[in-house]
């Protein structure tokens, strides 16, 4: 072996260790600091991250497409996230029957979900699941339709038929 090439392993071999130590100071939590005081830091709120799930899309009782949406619940300062330990499924069970009892899509739309609804659903089920208090809000994240559908279109417009002739009241004698 050249002596270059020793050098260079080396090197490697005592540069390998030292960037190793290193990275758990790049790899800090998610902290905010106080505005009042230097070096005081504060936590963000708890946040469950439950992943994606897909949401079936309903209409005149057809199943028409599906729209795979992550969602996250935000705990309250003092929130505990091992309130949530195995409940993930119970939720993920109401959110997808809720779907199928009402739409959760837009109005005129079979890729977009209704965020409003969705945000509702989810906070009436935690609550029932955990208990008043336990989940400080609800956040969709990305919604990925299955496949694109076209949105629905308008019933036809019946062509009105004419009014029947007035009819009168005394009869025709002749």
């Amino acid at each position: 072996m050249t002596r270059s090439a020793l050098s260079r392993r080396a090197v490697l071999a005592f540069a390998a260790p030292l960037a190793l130590c290193a990275a758990p100071a790049f790899a800090s939590g998610k902290e905010k600091k106080k505005e009042g005081g230097e070096g005081e830091k504060e936590k963000e709120d708890p946040v469950i991250k439950l992943g994606s799930m897909a949401l079936p899309i309903v209409a005149e009782g057809r199943l028409i497409n599906y729209i795979f949406v992550e969602l996250s619940l935000t705990l309250p300062p003092a929130g505990d996230v091992t309130a949530f330990a195995g409940k993930e499924p119970l939720l993920r069970d109401a959110l997808v029957r809720a779907a199928h009892k009402q739409p959760l899509n837009k109005p005129g739309s079979y890729v977009l979900l209704d965020e409003g609804k969705v945000k509702a659903i989810v906070m009436r089920e935690a609550i029932a699941l955990v208990g008043k208090g336990k989940v400080a809000a609800v956040t969709v994240g990305k919604q990925t339709p299955r496949n694109f559908v076209p949105p629905p279109k308008p019933a036809p417009k019946v062509a009105a038929k004419p009014p029947p002739p007035p009819v009168d009241s005394a009869p025709i004698i002749p």
